[in-house]
């Protein structure tokens, strides 16, 4: 199964995601904000990121941003409480993998992390990350 990064501030959503990932098989790393979000990620290199969007200092936007132009092709769900059309569209413009509103039935977040973590995907994210990181696309 895959490594999936989860980033919220919120330590309900953040155990709550642990739980329903983990159980699914997946290696779940969690991180409380953007910046702590990114030095899980170079730690970890995982398969998929889910990050709310509202968080203090280093919002869901800005983390996406930044992973998109350090980690290039990595998928990033984000997710929002938030009822503003305008996150949903400025994570839409940020070149979100998908945009989900919370809160959300187990099977929506499973079925786009499945979407997101499907055996061709991962190999491709894998040597685009590799890519960005060791300037090569393969590794070993």
């Amino acid at each position: 199964m895959a490594t999936i990064l989860v980033v919220d501030d919120d330590a309900a959503m953040r155990d709550t995601m642990f739980d329903i990932l983990a159980l699914d098989g997946h290696e779940v790393v969690l991180a409380d904000d953007g910046n702590t979000g990114i030095k899980r990620f170079r730690d970890s290199m995982p398969d998929l990121v889910i990050t709310d969007i509202q968080m203090p200092g280093t919002d869901g936007i800005e983390l996406l941003e930044q992973l998109k132009t350090e980690f290039m092709g990595v998928p990033v769900i984000i997710m929002s409480g938030s009822t503003s059309i305008s996150d949903f569209e400025e994570a839409v413009k940020s070149s979100a993998s998908r945009v989900i509103r919370k809160p959300f039935e187990v099977n929506t977040i499973l079925g786009a992390v499945a979407e997101m973590t499907a055996d061709d995907l991962v190999a491709e994210v894998n040597e685009s990350v590799a890519a960005s990181i060791f300037g090569e696309t393969s590794v070993g």
